[in-house]
């Protein structure tokens, strides 16, 4: 069996093969080498069989890594719009607190005075709770960005 490359040489260059990364003169070569000798051909299936069982285990940790990295973002979303939410709820309710305290503080409720002066500004109060609750909301999801953004460059 005279081959014009050596045994050794096809074992080295077997890989490169396998991947179509060897020039058309080398591939030549080793097809007639590998042809002709039944050793070669024997080490080059085990190598194919191998990269397939490896490409196959890339494949899957790959999987299992975006879908950890998709259950990440899920998390980081619903965070960020309960977050939202709650911030909305606590900054609309500052202007009613802030009436409240002032009811409260003159320890003798609504006078008809106030209860009338209340009636004809509710309207404002409404508006004001939307805007402190849409500020609050803001400021709560400016943070949360900025904080996501740091642990992603670091």
């Amino acid at each position: 069996m005279e081959h014009n490359i050596s045994c050794a040489l096809v074992r080295d260059l077997a890989p490169l093969y396998a991947e179509n990364l060897v020039s058309e003169e080398s591939r030549k070569e080793l097809e007639a080498h590998l042809e002709a000798c039944e050793l070669c051909r024997a080490y080059y299936q085990r190598i194919t069989e191998n990269m397939e069982e490896d490409l196959m285990e890339t494949a899957r940790q790959e999987t299992v890594e975006i879908d950890y990295m998709k259950r990440i973002r899920a998390y980081q979303r619903t965070n960020a719009i309960l977050g939202g939410i709650v911030s909305f709820l606590l900054g609309a309710l500052l202007p009613v607190g802030l009436l409240g305290l002032s009811v409260f503080v003159m320890q003798n409720g609504l006078s008809d005075y106030h209860f009338a002066r209340l009636q004809l500004i509710w309207p404002m109060v409404l508006l004001r709770m939307a805007l402190s609750g849409i500020v609050v909301c803001f400021i709560y999801c400016g943070v949360n960005r900025m904080l996501r953004r740091k642990c992603v460059t670091k």
